[in-house]
């Protein structure tokens, strides 16, 4: 059931301002590890899925 915020996306109900949240959070992680270099490519991906997971478990 969609609402305002809501848009069907190849047939998947997508809250659009959890998924803006989750990428500004993503591009952020992101950019501070290629500075700081403190994270490897690994350990960044299961970083983002955590953040994924969490955000989806707020659903």
């Amino acid at each position: 059931m969609a609402n305002e915020n809501t848009e069907i996306v190849n047939g998947i109900e997508v809250d659009v301002d959890k998924a803006q949240r989750l990428i500004k959070k993503v591009i952020v992680k992101e950019k501070r590890n290629l500075s700081t270099k403190e994270l490897g490519h690994g350990a960044m991906v299961d970083k983002i899925k955590k953040m994924i997971e969490e955000e989806v478990e707020c659903y």
